[in-house]
């Protein structure tokens, strides 16, 4: 969620956040007077600083409000294609456009391109049709190209929107211009969506629960992964096999998410499956790893050198990655070596 926002998703569930460390506990025992200070001194001080409390109180307002609510909206980012301490993810997605080669991500602050050969992502904004009216959509989408141009997506509209908060599964054949609901509008915000072939497979945000569509994304037929997810991969040649990380270490499946075996024990890692090739992973501090058996084994080709939110791999040679400060990488070895595509502002 960009700053400046209030979190306008009531009812759409949301990822797990760590909890706090409780606050050390005030003593609620009065300090003793000081020792040749009058009693009737001490309450008139008191006094006045209730007082001085309450006129604070009216010229400066409650000051009950976030930070997030006190602080700009996204064109006041330092980076205004992320917010790393926004709303997560802080990262959707991230894909590449066959029909341009151009690069997209969709962040907490909007859906953006890097068109081929620059180094500047360009903010781009939809509308959503429905029964109901019309809106528009960018802000926390997850998408996935299936064809020029084509996107299949998932997310929220933003703040003030007529649309429902959730917008289950939408597609886009015009780049993301327009938009029309699929299925699950106003019921299902999908994450981590992948294809292979027909099939369509997309995790529920913050809930131990995958979805699997046959028929384009009419209807789905619901599985369970160990833990909520933090990624989700599926081999673009067999929609059977599947793989996921959450907080407790990397899953796959054989048999289209009925079951599933635990093969390593980082958290957090992010995936991409290239089409016909290997399975690439990113581990938390952007050490980079393949596999060659679908996640069964895994080995080390390099590091991104700064924390992950997102990989994408366009073949087994080149990859993208976008790192939690804005940084876009790329890396045309198959890993071994990265280079900055968009570099932060700052």
């Amino acid at each position: 969620m960009a700053r400046g926002k209030k979190n306008r998703h009531s009812g759409a569930k949301r990822a797990p956040v760590p909890e706090e460390q409780p606050a050390k506990t005030k003593s609620t025992t009065a300090p003793e007077p000081s020792a040749g200070v009058p009693r009737g001194a001490l309450l008139g001080l008191a006094g006045l600083l209730a007082v001085s409390a309450v006129v604070a109180f009216l010229l400066l307002g409650d000051s009950g409000d976030t930070t997030e609510d006190q602080s700009g909206d996204a064109s006041e980012l330092a980076v205004p294609w992320i917010d790393p301490d926004g709303q997560d993810p802080v990262v959707g997605a991230l894909d590449v456009n066959p029909a341009d080669d151009s690069i997209w991500m969709s962040t907490n602050s909007g859906l953006f391109k890097v068109a081929d050969g620059s180094d500047q992502p360009e903010q781009v904004t939809g509308e959503l049709e429905t029964n109901d009216g019309t809106g528009e959509i960018s802000e926390q989408l997850v998408v996935r190209f299936t064809g020029d141009d084509e996107l299949i997506a998932s997310g929220h509209p933003p703040a003030g929107s007529a649309l429902p908060p959730a917008l289950g599964l939408v597609r886009s054949t015009d780049a993301g211009e327009t938009w029309e609901a699929v299925s699950e509008l106003g019921k299902a915000d999908f994450h981590a969506i992948q294809t292979s072939g027909e099939t369509i497979v997309a995790g529920r945000y913050g809930e131990p629960a995958i979805d699997v569509s046959t028929d384009g994304g009419q209807t789905f037929a619901g599985k369970r992964p160990p833990d909520p997810l933090v990624d989700l991969e599926v081999d673009p040649g067999d929609p059977k096999r599947w793989v996921a990380t959450t907080q407790s270490g990397i899953f796959t499946s054989s048999d289209q998410g009925t079951t599933w075996r635990q093969r390593d024990p980082v958290p957090n890692t992010r995936l991409s499956w290239a089409d016909g090739g290997a399975l690439f992973r990113i581990d938390p501090g952007g050490p980079v790893k393949r596999s060659d058996d679908g996640g069964e084994t895994w080995k080390d080709v390099g590091s991104t050198g700064g924390e992950p939110r997102a990989l994408h791999a366009k073949s087994d040679q080149e990859l993208y990655a976008v790192l939690l400060d804005g940084t876009v990488k790329q890396s045309t070895d198959g890993g071994a070596t990265w280079t900055d595509r968009v570099t932060p502002p700052i």
